[in-house]
């Protein structure tokens, strides 16, 4: 039986499925890699699953989620498309996004725009994110980290190891990976299977991608498959995450987190999030469910010291508020921007 302390390999990417899809009507059968294929691969006994399972209707069949959301939501504007936060149309993509598509998983250019607005349409039906609704998911994140480049090349190193925790379309993964990247020590969870498999949908790269992708809940200390990377990890990236907990929350998954990095100086978590030029002291609920707590830079700052105090350890905080799309909408609370960080531990 395979130690739950060892990395998960590759998982079977189902090769003998097409890869070449294009209209949302084609991908509605297509299922993800389950937490019990998974499991089946670590040759581990399946994790438990929680009870009572969301659900959702693809094409006329009933597909579950099998990991529930990471905090008590209210009910989402499920299939609600007249939110602000959902545009109807698509008319423009980020040049580097349209690279990648077009270089990298060869989409023609004419192409480019429906091929993404199906793949939104199906990740709509999953969950109806702010960031889903706006195609904010085009718009990658890791690459404004002024640390990018020294990433890529540490990435490039073979005894290197990432996590994308809450990685969605794992679209970061795959910026990394065309800059050179080993697709081989990556590896992305999300809590909704669907998102990672839409990835797959969306750059065309199931035979070709070595990642790893998991299903997994970050709040669930008994899940083996995040357990399993416990101690293994040089960088956990966290894209547009950590705004969904409020502070305690928000100190009780950053200790998680601190736990799957290598123990060394040098070990990092970095990311985004939406934050505020005066951070929240109370969680805010919002309409596609669950809370936002934006923090400021001393507030974030602080969550690191409480995570050093818990932990026995020290880490240093650089990080920024900057504007951007998505991020001062006239919906949005005033004084919201775009939190970036790199936490180092020393």
């Amino acid at each position: 039986m395979t130690s739950v302390a060892a990395l998960p390999p590759t998982l079977d990417h189902l090769e003998s499925q097409p890869d070449n899809l294009l209209a949302s009507s084609d991908i509605a059968n297509e299922s993800y890699v389950s937490p019990q294929v998974l499991s089946e691969v670590l040759d581990q006994p399946k994790a438990q699953v929680p009870t009572q399972p969301s659900k959702i209707e693809m094409n006329g069949t009933t597909e579950h989620t099998e990991v529930p959301p990471l905090q008590p939501e209210s009910q989402p504007v499920k299939n609600n498309k007249g939110v602000p936060w959902y545009h109807t149309k698509l008319t423009e993509i980020d040049p580097i996004t349209r690279g990648l598509l077009e270089n990298y998983s060869k989409v023609p250019p004419e192409q480019v725009l429906e091929h993404v607005f199906a793949i939104r349409e199906k990740a709509w039906d999953v969950y109806p994110y702010p960031c889903i609704g706006q195609f904010l998911f085009l718009n990658l994140t890791i690459n404004l980290s002024p640390y990018y480049p020294d990433l890529v090349a540490r990435l490039r190193d073979s005894d290197q190891t990432l996590l994308d925790l809450g990685c969605c379309f794992a679209q970061d993964v795959r910026k990394l990976v065309s800059d050179g990247a080993r697709s081989e020590n990556i590896y992305g969870a999300d809590l909704y299977g669907e998102f990672m498999e839409l990835g797959y949908h969306l750059f065309k790269d199931r035979k070709s991608l070595k990642s790893t992708f998991f299903p997994t809940d970050i709040m669930n200390e008994r899940d083996l498959l995040l357990n399993g990377l416990s101690g293994q990890m040089d960088v956990v990236y966290m894209g547009l995450f950590l705004h969904h907990f409020d502070f305690e929350t928000c100190v009780q998954v950053c200790v998680r987190v601190s736990k799957l990095l290598k123990p060394k100086p040098g070990s990092l978590v970095m990311g985004c999030q939406v934050g505020s030029l005066v951070g929240d002291t109370k969680p805010i609920p919002i309409p596609s469910g669950g809370i936002l707590w934006r923090h400021d830079i001393k507030s974030f700052e602080k969550v690191w010291e409480q995570v050093g105090e818990q932990t026995g350890t020290k880490w240093r905080v650089e990080a920024r508020l900057e504007k951007g799309k998505g991020f001062g909408e006239k919906w949005q609370l005033e004084g919201t921007r775009r939190l970036g960080f790199e936490v180092w531990r020393e």
